[in-house]
């Protein structure tokens, strides 16, 4: 039985560049990176160290992945990510460059926003409502 996600491959132009902007702009820890020879690294973040889904960014090697870069799900965010606090996260990241898809709003459960790495991978942003029923 399968019981759960363990990692998503994101396809990125560069390591070290996607790697600062995760770890920098969304504060995202490097829970892996291993090089395996010259021009082959394992690269691996999440939210925090104990994070069980893990982003692998990976770099796009062929022509063909170099095209799906930031097309990877056609227009759609790949993943969403849990915020504590929205509006504070939101204004945290916006300062230091991230791309946000207009302002946190209500949505379904709670509040929302889209934004986009440095290659255009979309995101979503999202705090459950802790309002009680």
């Amino acid at each position: 039985m399968i019981t759960q996600v363990v990692q998503v491959p994101i396809l990125v132009k560069d390591l070290e560049e996607a790697k600062q902007f995760y770890t920098e702009a969304l504060g995202f820890v490097v829970r892996e990176e291993i090089e395996f020879s010259p021009g082959w690294k394992y690269l691996t973040v999440c939210p925090t160290e104990t994070n069980e889904t893990h982003l692998e960014l990976m770099k796009a090697e062929t022509p063909e992945q170099e095209q799906m870069i930031g097309k990877q799900l056609i227009g759609r965010a790949a993943l969403m990510f849990l915020s504590d606090n929205i509006e504070t996260d939101y204004h945290e990241m916006k300062a230091k460059g991230v791309i946000f898809h207009g302002k946190p709003k209500s949505v379904p459960g709670g509040k929302g926003v889209g934004f986009e790495d440095l290659y255009g991978n979309s995101f979503d942003l999202y705090q459950l409502d802790t309002k009680e029923g």
